[in-house]
């Protein structure tokens, strides 16, 4: 596991410093971090995944501390007993305004099962508002941000092999601080390629998976009813 001590050993042997600690360590510590969030910002690499619970006739649910960007939302509409997890579909508010305008409301008619979610600001929106208080009935995949590097002695989040991205940005900032503008123009574009690098490395995670939409299949692509048409009536892929 990479650290912002290897790294820092890494650019010590590369940079050429005016004098010993030109870069201090806290200068370093402080691009590792920058680099590491810049490049998970851009190349969205990492993921992550949370549960929350709804109450009863309330919309808006703050987001995880670590939130960058959502894959999917899922509700629990638990049926008898049964779990019966659906994916919620995205909209806007724009969307919203003008499907629902009176969407805003507490009335009974704006309460039951969730259908819908968009984003604002750091909360998770849903409509519609549950009818019901649940208990870990909401799940999120999300693409995260990375864990902030306290030291130089706690590791990287991302994957080792992603480390030159990080190697790429730190050593464009140190030769443009060195003045050395030749140099750090060079690992400038050689951060931009890791970036593209960087999705390719997310994209071929699952080798075998058919991302294109197949018009053959008996399953509507829709998940707006329970009568979907989904395999059982249902489509629940958090069941065990």
């Amino acid at each position: 596991m990479i650290t912002g001590n290897d790294i820092v050993n890494d650019l010590r042997s590369e940079i050429i410093e005016p004098s010993p600690t030109f870069f201090s360590n806290s200068r370093m510590l402080y691009l590792i971090n920058l680099a590491q969030t810049e490049f998970v910002r851009r190349a969205r690499v990492l993921q992550s995944y949370a549960f929350t619970s709804t109450v009863q006739g309330q919309s808006v649910y703050p987001m995880p501390t670590d939130w960058l960007g959502a894959e999917k939302v899922f509700y629990n509409a638990v049926n008898g007993g049964i779990d019966n997890w659906r994916p919620l579909n995205p909209t806007s508010i724009e969307k919203m305004a003008q499907e629902s305008p009176n969407f805003l409301s507490n009335a009974l008619p704006n309460q039951g099962v969730p259908a819908k979610y968009w984003v604002l600001g750091r909360n998770l929106n849903i409509f519609l508002k549950p009818m019901t208080t649940g208990v870990n009935d909401l799940f999120l995949f999300y693409e995260s941000s990375p864990a902030k590097l306290l030291s130089l002695n706690d590791p990287i989040s991302i994957d080792e092999s992603l480390y030159p991205g990080i190697r790429a940005f730190c050593l464009w900032k140190l030769w443009k601080q060195d003045n050395e503008d030749e140099k750090a123009n060079e690992e400038k574009q050689n951060f931009l390629d890791e970036i593209g690098n960087g999705r390719k490395w997310r994209n071929k995670r699952m080798l075998d998976g058919k991302w294109g939409l197949d018009i053959s299949s008996f399953v509507p692509y829709s998940y707006n009813s329970y009568n979907s048409g989904a395999v059982n009536g249902q489509v629940n892929p958090l069941n065990q």
